[in-house]
This record gives C-alpha cells, structure tokens and sequence, in this order.
C-alpha cells in the first residue's frame, strides 16, 4: 500500500510539473508520461466546419471532453445542444479549432455547441484571433485573464471609428472584471467663493488624453459607467425650491438637476433626498438647508447614457460665510454591453 500511495505522488507530482511548465497550454498531451489535459471555452448555438475525425454519441459533455484529449489528432469538438430519443448527445471530433481557421467558419446553428482550447491573448489584445485592440479593459481583461493593472491603449469603436486612447486599467476592482479609467482636470478638492447668481460659477472638465465623443463609446460599450461628485458646502444650496443654484452637465450638454447617489428618475435630490435622511427632510440635499453649518452632497453618478460630467456650476457663495468645495472622481467604466 505504502508503495502505490509513493507512485501516485510520484505521478500526481510529474503532472503538476508538466503544467506548470506550460502555463497557456491548454490542450496537451505526453504521451510518454501519459499525461493528458484540456480546457476548453464553448460557443453556444455554433457548430465549427472543420474535417471530423470521428463522431459517436456520448452521455454528457465531460464524455466529448475526454474523447478529444484522448484522440492526438483532436483539436476542437462540437457537440448536440439537446439529447437524442435514447437521452445522448452527438459528439463530432474536429482536426482544427477556431483559432487556426477564419472567422467564417463557425457559424451559427442553433442544433450544436462548439468547444476549442482557450488560449489567452497578450494583454491589449482581444478577439477572435487576437487580432484588434481590447475596446475597454474588461474587454481586454475576458481575453487576458492574467492582464494586470496599468496602462493601455483601447479602441470602443474599432478599426474607421475614432482613434485608439490610452487609459488606466485596474484589473483588480469589481470583482477584477477590468475598470477603465479616466482622469481629468478637475480632481482636486476645488473652492468655490464670492459669486452669487445661480450656476455663475462655471468649471469645464477636460479629460486626459480623449474627448468626450470618445468616452461617449466607451459608455456605449460598457456594461456599467459611474463617477463621484462631491459638494461641501456652508450657506451654499444646491436644488432648493427646484429652482437650482448648482448642477453638472452632461456630455450632451444637458442641464443635470440631480446629484450622486440619486438618478434622473429623483429631480432635485441627492442621495440623502432618496433616502429621506437630509438633514432637513423637507429638502432633497443637505446643503438645501442653508445655513451656517458645514454640509455635505455626495455619491455616485450611474446612468451611462449621461455621462461623463462636462462641467459643473455653482452659485450662492457671496455671503460672508458662504462657500463650497467640489470634488469630482475619475471617469470609470466596466463590464461588456
């Protein structure tokens, strides 16, 4: 006994050398060693063309799995969607996969799931072949799993779109699905003093290294978009009344009459007005009530079609107290639309 348990972790230990040595195989044979592993991503509803070296019928997919990593000359497999009359599935065996052919040639059937070894691209890369610029960092991420954080140069709208831009991703944040990154001018904890007339204050936000006609594809791209707003505030209101004396603009130039936390279905409130938990609930801000005490708005703003923010205006600071600070985040943007 002592013995076979020794030659099993002999073997098991041989195994894990093999991979470890081939960190992006991902359908190896040794048959030496008699080693033997795949990992392959499906394409549902496809059916690849490609010469079949076999075809049998199988109980499951684990069946077809294992039957193209024993065959040495199996690259890829399709297998039914849906079981026969007897509860089994056809399993055709395929000499090529889809990285070696064109893109034509898997094509949509809604009769047949295809599988072909999953082959991560370089980081920056994305596609079928690994043949374009990521369009965001969660693109680039679904094709790089092991992409880290840093900067890159990504294209949302592809080849006879806008230009390509350089953006920061942290593939480490949202569950490391990938977040693209945008910094602007307009980061800093910025004092707004000595204008009254409502949104006589005017910051416009220029972001680093793209438009706004770029970023607008990039939200268009994405799944999910958000940016912080912040504004502190003494004696300074921002939507008392619903006739506002602060707003942010969209990318559209859109007059936005809503703050972080809330959304355009909120008119006039912040995220404490969405919660009833102002420090006057009469209002929908905090800095609505207006008086000599130090307040605070703040949140994220969510609805992509809106951003990113193009500018901020502010007013009501001329008082002798009066006055406030804004502070807006870094453009972010993730997940796959």
């Amino acid at each position: 006994m002592a013995v076979t348990i020794l030659n099993l972790l002999i073997s098991l230990s041989v195994m894990l050398d093999a991979v470890a040595t081939l960190p992006h195989a991902n359908l190896y044979r040794d048959l030496k060693r008699q080693i033997a592993f795949g990992n392959f991503k499906p394409d549902q509803r496809h059916k690849l063309v490609g010469t079949k070296i076999a075809s049998s019928l199988v109980s499951d997919i684990t069946d077809c799995t294992l039957n193209c990593v024993s065959e040495s000359l199996c690259k890829s497999f399709n297998i039914a969607a849906s079981p026969d009359s007897e509860n089994l599935y056809l399993c055709e065996l395929l000499d090529t996969d889809k990285h070696r052919v064109s893109v034509n040639d898997l094509q949509a059937n809604p009769a047949f799931n295809h599988y072909s070894p999953w082959y991560p691209c370089q980081p920056g890369s994305a596609g079928f072949h690994c043949d374009r610029q990521g369009k965001t960092c969660s693109d680039i991420k679904l094709h790089s799993p092991q992409a880290k954080s840093g900067s890159y140069v990504i294209d949302p709208d592809g080849i006879g779109g806008y230009e390509p831009f350089t953006v920061s991703c942290d593939m480490t944040d949202k569950y490391e699905v990938g977040v693209t990154v945008i910094g602007h001018d307009s980061e800093d904890r910025i004092l707004v003093n000595g204008l009254e007339s409502r949104g006589s204050y005017v910051r416009d936000v220029n972001y680093i290294g793209s438009s706004v006609a770029q970023l607008a594809v990039l939200s268009s791209t994405s799944a999910h978009c958000e940016q912080f707003i912040k504004y502190e505030c003494v004696g300074s209101m921002l939507f008392r009344g619903g006739n506002p004396h602060g707003w942010w603009v969209s990318r559209d130039n859109i007059k936005m009459t809503y703050w972080g936390g809330a959304t355009s279905a909120n008119p006039y409130k912040c995220a404490c007005g969405v919660t009833d938990s102002c420090a006057d609930i009469s209002f929908g801000c905090n800095c609505d009530k207006n008086d000599a005490v130090s307040r605070e708005d703040s949140g994220p703003l969510t609805e992509k079609l809106y951003l990113p923010v193009t500018q901020l205006r502010f007013g009501d600071t001329s008082g002798d107290y009066e006055k406030g600070y804004h502070t807006l985040g870094k453009f972010k943007c993730y997940g796959i639309a």
